[in-house]
């Protein structure tokens, strides 16, 4: 809940700290027109809390599932594959950075010809707030890439202990599960605050730049939609790899027990059966969340057909 207190702070307090630089600049009336803008018109405030929020919960939180899987696998399985490569990938800040710079500059062009109703400084604060919203968001979106992308690299890698019985691996999908549907939230309020907003649309692209207000949508839908679902996948087979692992441990375990080739094929067929019937559940009752994607895919149409 700190995460979103936090969010809702910082995007309150730019709109409150702009409105007060503008005061005493532009007058009172165009400071009081920008506050509605942001506060109302556009709704930024809360379109902003969420982006800001999610940005700041998956920063704090960024080093869970590196962590998770180094304290899982030994140093020289992970060596093997490039689990590495993403991981300093995915903990990089410059890349982060200059990723996100990308779509600042694509959102700066997209909000200068929508055309806030205002000029100068009070433009320039509304267009900086925007693009930082579409710098986080890409930011976040980003991490999900490389969550993927790390767990794709450790999909193969030799199950030697027995990882299955305590669930070690699953807050992955929890996790990955909770920052996809915080990133359709914010999605759907980012695009609904700028798509019914009021813009000019006076530039000679007129309202066919309106259009791309929807690019953070357009973005979201296969990324949410991919890596929402892509980690459980990965678990199931490390899972099921743990359980095969397990299952030929008993194997040699029992061969020095003094009991029938019928009662030890019928503890290990026990075994195996009930292991998969609980790997079965927890991947449905996964499953079962509610899915987000297509969620979102109906916000999207819902927007384009009012």
């Amino acid at each position: 809940m700190n995460h979103i207190f936090y969010g809702f702070g910082v995007s309150v307090l730019f709109g409150c700290t702009t409105a007060l630089i503008l005061w005493p600049i532009v007058g009172a009336t165009s400071a009081n027109a920008y506050a509605n803008a942001f506060f109302s018109s556009f709704n930024f405030a809360i379109s902003g809390g969420l982006v800001f929020s999610a940005a700041i919960l998956i920063y704090n939180s960024q080093n869970w599932i590196p962590n998770l899987i180094d304290n899982t696998f030994s140093e020289k399985l992970l060596l093997e594959t490039e689990y590495g490569e993403y991981k300093r990938r995915f903990l990089s800040a410059s890349r982060s950075a200059s990723f996100a710079t990308i779509f600042i500059a694509i959102g700066f062009f997209i909000f200068k010809f929508a055309k806030f109703p205002f000029d100068g400084l009070p433009e320039a604060f509304l267009i900086a707030f925007c693009c930082l919203e579409y710098g986080l968001g890409v930011y976040v979106g980003r991490k999900l890439f490389y969550i993927a992308q790390m767990l794709h690299a450790i999909e193969k890698i030799p199950v030697e202990e027995d990882i299955f019985k305590e669930d070690k691996l699953g807050i992955i999908a929890t996790y990955v599960n909770s920052i996809s549907t915080i990133t359709a939230i914010f999605v759907f309020a980012v695009v609904m605050s700028q798509y019914y907003g009021p813009f000019k649309y006076d530039s000679p692209l007129g309202e066919n730049i309106r259009l791309a207000l929807l690019l953070p949508a357009i973005i979201a839908i296969p990324v949410v939609a991919l890596f929402n679902f892509y980690p459980r996948t990965v678990l199931k087979t490390l899972y099921a790899r743990s359980i095969d692992r397990q299952v030929d441990r008993i194997k040699e375990q029992l061969r020095d027990e003094k009991l029938s080739d019928y009662e030890r094929l019928s503890y290990i067929i026990e075994y195996d059966k009930t292991s998969k019937d609980e790997l079965r559940y927890r991947l449905k009752a996964s499953l079962s969340d509610l899915p987000i994607a297509i969620t979102i895919v109906l916000m999207i149409v819902g927007v384009l057909l009012k």
